[in-house]
């Protein structure tokens, strides 16, 4: 009888374990930007003009004179008129006076003088220039008022920090199987199935 040897063996096995470093950064938050406007307005207008119109010349040229103007001219006419017929009176009483007595119709003749005197009168119409309103401007129309210019303004909010998380990648080495060696005796053959 032969015994045989039979050995059998595997190598310890090392495996390593890792792990990547990784970087989050789905926590970052994004700068903010917060703006705000306001619109431009002209904030404009105009004032109206004044205009003064005198239309005191125009209207006195067709008559239409103040209380004051009427009176004025009446009362100088008046005093004229009184002046001029007291003096024309006087010369008639005084030519009644020397001639009445005299022959003949003294009286008709003067009186029939004064009818035909007045009835051969030209008439004359006399046209007189009617004078335009004078207009003064016042105040001059002005543009008033001041303009807004209205405002865009941006404020930017961003975090002083970075808001990252970071982990850290590792390595691990460990023994995956320890190996072994085996040894058995058989008789007369090995033991290829063992």
């Amino acid at each position: 009888m032969i015994w045989r040897l039979n050995i059998r063996h595997a190598l310890p096995q090392i495996d390593i374990r890792s792990r990547r470093t990784t970087v989050d950064d789905s926590h970052m938050v994004p700068a903010e930007i917060h703006t705000g406007s306001r619109q431009a307005r002209s904030n404009k207008g105009v004032t109206q003009a004044r205009i003064d119109i005198n239309s005191y010349p125009s209207r006195k040229a067709y008559g239409h004179r103040t209380m004051g103007d009427l009176t004025r001219e009446n009362g100088q006419q008046g005093i004229a008129d009184a002046q001029s017929g007291t003096s024309r009176r006087s010369q008639e009483a005084w030519s009644v006076i020397e001639n009445g007595p005299k022959r003949g119709d003294y009286v008709q003749k003067q009186a029939r003088q004064r009818i035909f005197s007045e009835a051969k009168k030209t008439r004359y119409l006399e046209a007189q220039y009617i004078p335009d309103p004078q207009t003064t401007l016042a105040e001059p129309s002005q543009v008033v008022g001041e303009p807004d210019l209205g405002d865009v303004t941006a404020k930017i909010d961003a975090k002083s920090y970075a808001s990252i998380q970071i982990t850290t990648g590792g390595v691990q080495t460990y023994l995956k199987d320890q190996g072994f060696i085996r040894r058995w005796v058989t008789e007369d053959k090995y033991d290829i199935y063992a």
